[in-house]
């Protein structure tokens, strides 16, 4: 019984131990992420990649949500600015092309702060900030933190609080943990089929785009990416949100099967906002920027020329 104890261990060291060996050796080649736009500096010797569509037009800043990247908007940037905006969506700080973070801020406040040093930048006013799932709690904070160059907010499957919050999988603490992310990052082929595994779910099963796998590989694949992945999944709830705060418009636009950030997150934020309205998207995953684009296009288009707050339900 102790040989077969210690054969069985024996085989379980080397098949932790040898892959990441082998991948050393033997490197795959993994896919990277198209081309960087421009730089823009949001807090000293910190700058993002930002992706611009038009040059005239009312302005929208998009933020993506956790992991992401500017690329991940897919058709939904090129479809505002044939409405007449000008949009820019950037990486932020840590992931893509964008710098690494030089201080401890891995929270939606510390984004919000780089938020609003790039709208500062650019000198942009009277903004529609597009916050997608970890970019929704950013764009909220970022216009409580300062209304005065955020004239509404657009929340696409937002993270938050709901009335019906759900413990994340003992799973999750188990692949977030130092040894296995590690042991992860050095064999690639297991990573890339985890990545495949959360996508199907961010999709809810649907069809994926074909770029999508290979961008979110480079992404993590770019010097700061995980890092800053990390720790800002384990310091999501470190900020505090005041919706309740804010007297702008505001958007909810959620899909009625996501299964990353349930519809409760946005009915939650909607309650608890003074002036917003959700749009349900039916059979909309947490992907629907993706696989809904002309729809939110028409409803982002039409909410930013609002001159007025639109009635409440």
């Amino acid at each position: 019984m102790k040989k077969l104890v210690g054969l069985l261990l024996v085989v379980c060291l080397l098949g932790v131990g040898l892959p990441p060996l082998y991948y050393a050796l033997v490197p795959p080649e993994m896919p990277t992420l198209p081309a960087p736009g421009r730089a823009i500096q949001v807090a000293p010797d910190v700058s993002v990649n930002a992706l611009e569509w038009g040059s005239t037009g009312a302005p929208v800043v998009m933020v993506h949500g956790l992991p992401g990247t500017a690329y991940d908007w897919g058709p939904l940037p090129e479809a505002l600015a044939a409405r007449g905006h000008r949009v820019i969506a950037y990486d932020r700080v840590g992931y893509g092309h964008s710098d690494r973070r030089l201080d401890d801020a891995y929270t939606p406040e510390g984004n919000a702060r780089d938020l609003l040093g790039l709208l500062a930048r650019e000198d942009l006013s009277d903004v529609t900030v597009v916050g997608w799932s970890y970019g929704g709690p950013v764009a909220i904070i970022a216009a409580r933190l300062d209304p005065s160059r955020i004239g509404r907010l657009v929340l696409v499957g937002s993270g938050g609080p709901s009335d019906d919050p759900e413990e994340p999988p003992a799973l999750m603490a188990v692949l977030a943990s130092l040894p296995v992310r590690t042991w992860l990052a050095a064999v690639p082929p297991v990573g890339l089929g985890l990545q495949r595994a959360i996508s199907e779910q961010a999709f809810s099963g649907g069809e994926m785009p074909e770029w999508w796998l290979p961008n979110l590989a480079a992404n993590f694949e770019a010097p700061h990416m995980r890092e800053t992945y990390y720790a800002e999944g384990a310091r999501f709830m470190e900020s505090e949100l005041g919706i309740e705060e804010l007297e702008i418009p505001i958007l909810l636009l959620h899909g009625d099967d996501d299964r990353l950030a349930p519809l409760a997150i946005g009915q939650w934020l909607e309650r608890h906002a003074s002036n917003a309205r959700l749009v349900v998207v039916e059979d909309g995953s947490h992907m629907i920027p993706i696989t809904h684009a002309g729809r939110l296009a028409d409803e982002i288009d039409a909410f930013a020329g609002e001159t007025e707050p639109a009635a409440l339900p």
